[in-house]
């Protein structure tokens, strides 16, 4: 429909209003799918995106493994080509919305063993979920419950020889070619959930009534509240940067990485503190708090740990 980097970003953050997780229903698919936008053919874009925009079918990321995390070039799910067809066997791990129906992963596997460095003999790949010898396994994890992560496992899984995603071994430039639109969405998800749960934290402090007086008035509470809203006005600025910088195809590595890392961590410190300020009442499973942290506690890891995007700015910044 035309609409670019800004306009996602608004409608990622409006969304994670409610929760992170009802934007991540959305954004997951959403950003794994510019992929085949950005590198897919002619065929695979008239063949995928428009039953993708229909609703018909969902994307999703297979980058992890269970000794590849942060090190995503370590891989060892290996790709076979083997005529019209890759053979495919390994594992995956943490495949966000992987085992949902009508999902496509888009894969990382090693089609080169020998390459030096290990990243040039990466490839990515279109892999179906109901494929033969493709089985997901759902994980029980504390958040991600409304979209859900699962491990895959992959036995002899023949993928279409067109199913290749850019060129044979160069997969490496697939991968971290989307990295600034995921970031980009956990950055807006955050705002918008901040956005709430800072509000509901103000609501609470002014109406909860502690030793003759709002608690609010104390001065540690208030002081505490207005540190986190000017944070919040500080990373929503620097993501709607980082959304125009997209949209102008201005390469914005250093601060993509600078608002992942800065956003997360403001949600997590909004969490805590609503769960500081309300005590007891905090834990309970039906308050939104004790949902607000768990968001925030799992995206302090996924889409690059809060130490990688530390790592990578100080390369960027000529440190290393």
């Amino acid at each position: 429909m035309g609409a670019d980097a800004t306009m996602f970003t608004i409608f990622v953050e409006c969304l994670a209003k409610y929760s992170y997780e009802m934007a991540s229903v959305f954004h997951v698919p959403m950003f794994s799918a510019t992929n085949v936008v950005d590198f897919g053919t002619k065929e695979q874009q008239e063949k995928y995106l428009p039953r993708f925009i229909r609703g018909e079918q969902r994307f999703s990321i297979s980058m992890t493994e269970p000794e590849a995390g942060s090190d995503a070039a370590s891989i060892i799910t290996s790709a076979v080509l083997q005529d019209d067809h890759f053979l495919v066997n390994g594992q995956k791990q943490f495949s966000t919305g992987g085992h949902l129906p009508g999902n496509i992963m888009v894969m990382s596997v090693k089609t080169d063993r020998n390459a030096v460095p290990p990243r040039n003999g990466i490839s990515v790949i279109l892999v179906p979920n109901n494929l033969p010898g493709v089985e997901c396994n759902v994980l029980p994890l504390i958040a991600r419950r409304a979209v859900g992560t699962c491990s895959v496992f992959l036995s002899d899984v023949k993928v279409p020889r067109e199913n290749l995603l850019g060129e044979l071994n160069g997969g490496w430039k697939v991968l971290t070619g989307h990295l600034e639109w995921e970031r980009q969405a956990v950055c807006a998800a955050c705002c918008g959930e901040s956005q709430s749960t800072l509000d509901d934290i103000m609501d609470y402090a002014k109406q909860r009534v502690q030793f003759g007086q709002t608690i609010g008035k104390f001065q540690d509470v208030g002081h505490r509240l207005v540190d986190l809203w000017c944070e919040l006005q500080a990373v929503r600025s620097l993501t709607y940067k980082i959304a125009w910088m997209i949209t102008e195809h201005i390469p914005c590595v250093k601060e993509v990485s600078a608002g992942k890392m800065l956003t997360t961590e403001l949600l997590h410190k909004c969490a805590l503190a609503g769960m500081e300020f309300m005590g007891g009442y905090s834990l309970l499973p039906d308050s939104d708090f004790e949902r607000h942290w768990r968001n925030s506690r799992y995206l302090l890891v996924g889409g690059g740990a809060t130490e990688v995007q530390r790592f990578v700015l100080s390369r960027l910044l000529g440190l290393r």
